[in-house]
């Protein structure tokens, strides 16, 4: 147990969350720069290909520049374990990232200074909010003209009522931005730029009033600098550490993530700010992380992750006990046993046999093609986890194969894809078009997705028929039987089941939605699918 204790304890698991082109692919990178798990920001340690995010391993991801999956990316730091859950940043891959804040115990919020709070990242807030994640922030592209400080941090408080406890202050902006000042050590940290921010940055510390520092400002810059730290220290709040880990408070840092400026400072805090492995909640009792039996759950699955083997990969978060590999576990949707042999440590595309893990740490199982999104493996029969959130679609198209020749491969991937849980199909109450299939999503670009992966992993072409359907309600277990039958539904909506038998009522817009809930309060409509003992 003192063994389980010391390894959780040096454990951090932690994501980035950001709205797009805010920086956090940009920060995850330099953060692995500074933990050592890169040489050169940009290529992975002994990986020739210098112009791929380490994080971003599909194809459409390095042609499009933006992330659209989850990778876990884990390394040794300062004494400590590093698991950096990587996440999309676009809102059409928001149910991912929902799903990834799931698995961590800690998250860093990256905005754009020169823009403030966006759509994106509240919502992504609210998330963490909701599940008691204690928050990091980091205000991001210093190195070009920002927004004025300490507006940020008003518009911080009062926008996501969190108290912000800035913990350095950057020293200018734009072309004058030199470095940050760390209120904590009352150490100035002046960087040095790099060609293209590949390596880390060259840093010098002073104090405050060292000639070094007023060499480095300009005058009018170090006269407002030195007043907003005065103002900081004698109006400013003090720092509570008890509620910033319950989310109460949020740690602030400033820097420029391309410039490496501020980097190692924040992967430096988050060893202190950010809290260990806490325990997790299972049938209403609490299943501690140092606990002797082995549990977790599984919150993702991705295919294809190697291409040349068409495997499957289901990442699950560690809640309890030591991972050892060959360890017996239960299945506990299914009530099946199996040996945990072939568990993987991933670092986007690479992958490593994983021997043993703690809580907090992330396994890579392959190959194990009954596991699902949600499901338990654990040694106590007892524990099961229900942490996995579910969310109504908002899009809906038919997806057609146009080649009847390739249609053995064209539904194998379409079963493969659909197995991820991103993308999920619907099944009409009416028989519909045999050779279309129903796809639902959360956004739009996930149907791009889909189709550039069948052609580039299966080598079939598709074809995407837009529907006239913007909504979806699932039907409730309070309807009475038969009162479906009975009512007229809005034009153009359409009743049909979800993958699990679960029905669900499709809507054109919100009136239609609206219309039929006032008119007949006696169905039961459901944002979230009810529990499988509710359906009728």
């Amino acid at each position: 147990m003192d063994d389980i204790s010391a390894e959780v304890a040096r454990r951090r698991t932690f994501a980035i969350i950001s709205h797009p082109d805010a920086g956090k692919t940009t920060l995850t990178e330099k953060l692995l720069l500074y933990g050592g798990a890169l040489q050169l920001a940009g290529s992975v340690v002994a990986r020739k290909n210098q112009s791929a995010s380490a994080s971003d391993w599909m194809e459409l991801e390095r042609k499009r520049g933006i992330s659209v999956s989850s990778t876990v990316l884990q390394f040794d730091y300062a004494g400590h374990r590093v698991n950096l859950l990587d996440t999309p940043g676009h809102k059409d891959f928001s149910e991912d990232t929902y799903r990834v804040l799931t698995a961590v115990d800690a998250a860093v919020m990256v905005i754009d200074a020169g823009k403030g709070i966006e759509s994106q990242t509240l919502k992504l807030f609210e998330v963490c909010r909701l599940r008691g994640i204690p928050i990091l922030t980091f205000f991001n592209k210093l190195d070009r003209p920002s927004r004025d400080l300490l507006g940020l941090l008003d518009e911080l408080e009062s926008t996501l009522q969190i108290h912000p406890f800035p913990v350095n202050w950057p020293m200018g902006d734009g072309e004058r931005f030199r470095g940050v000042y760390d209120r904590t050590t009352r150490m100035a940290h002046l960087f040095e730029r790099t060609a293209r921010g590949a390596y880390k940055a060259p840093v010098q510390t002073a104090g405050l009033s060292d000639p070094l520092v007023r060499e480095a400002l300009d005058a009018d810059s170090y006269a407002r600098f030195v007043e907003q730290i005065e103002l900081l220290e004698t109006a400013g709040p003090a720092f509570d550490p008890a509620d910033a880990l319950k989310g109460g408070t949020t740690p602030v840092f400033f820097g420029s993530a391309v410039n490496n400026f501020g980097v190692q400072l924040l992967l430096d805090a988050l060893l202190e700010f950010a809290p260990p492995p806490a325990p997790r909640r299972s049938a209403g009792r609490s299943v501690a992380p140092v606990s002797d039996s082995f549990s977790g759950f599984v919150f993702k699955i991705q295919g294809n992750m190697d291409p040349r083997h068409r495997d499957r990969v289901a990442f699950v978060r560690v809640c309890s006990g030591r991972f050892t590999r060959d360890v017996p576990v239960i299945h506990a949707r299914t009530g099946r046993s199996y040996r945990l042999a072939n568990a993987h440590r991933i670092f986007g595309r690479e992958r490593e046999i994983i021997d043993e893990a703690y809580a907090g740490d992330v396994l890579g199982l392959v190959g194990y093609s009954d596991f699902e999104i949600g499901d338990t493996l654990t040694q106590d029969p007892s524990v099961v986890y229900d942490e996995i959130p579910r969310f109504a679609p908002e899009c809906f198209a038919r997806l057609v194969n146009p080649n009847p020749s390739k249609y053995k491969p064209f539904a194998k991937g379409v079963e493969q894809l659909l197995r991820e849980g991103v993308v999920r199909s619907l099944k009409p109450r009416d028989a519909g078009d045999a050779k279309a299939v129903l796809l639902s999503a959360v956004g739009p670009l996930q149907f791009e997705v889909v189709q550039f992966r069948l052609e580039s992993e299966y080598g079939v072409e598709s074809r995407l028929e837009p529907t006239a359907w913007t909504a979806a309600r699932w039907v409730g277990p309070k309807t009475p039987a038969g009162a479906l039958d009975a009512v007229g539904l809005p034009m153009q909506c359409a009743r049909v089941y979800d993958e699990s038998g679960a029905e669900m009522i499709l809507f054109p817009n919100e009136w239609s939605l609206r219309y039929l809930s006032e008119s007949h309060p006696e169905l039961e409509l459901l944002r979230l699918p009810p529990a499988p003992a509710a359906r009728r």
